[in-house]
């Protein structure tokens, strides 16, 4: 099954609250061996690492909630 990784990261500061938006962090053509339960159990360390390397969420922004979704997801803009 086609596992999408959808990370919902808010901005930190007080001023800009309820600015959230949407991220597709990975998906089964970047990681194969992905299933639903596999990103349901073990995403959080990957999505940590992703956005310490990342070089606009790293500083900034808080990451939300995460949610794994079967199939292909179009992000929606703001969460």
């Amino acid at each position: 099954m086609f596992v999408t990784v959808v990370a919902v990261l808010c901005r930190l500061s007080a001023a800009s609250s309820g600015s959230c938006i949407e991220e597709i962090v990975t998906d089964s053509n970047m990681t194969p061996e992905m299933s639903m339960m596999q990103c349901a159990i073990g995403a959080q360390a990957p999505l940590a690492k992703w956005m310490g390397e990342h070089p606009i969420y790293h500083a900034n922004w808080r990451l939300d909630r995460y949610k794994c979704v079967p199939g292909r997801y179009e992000i929606k803009g703001h969460a």
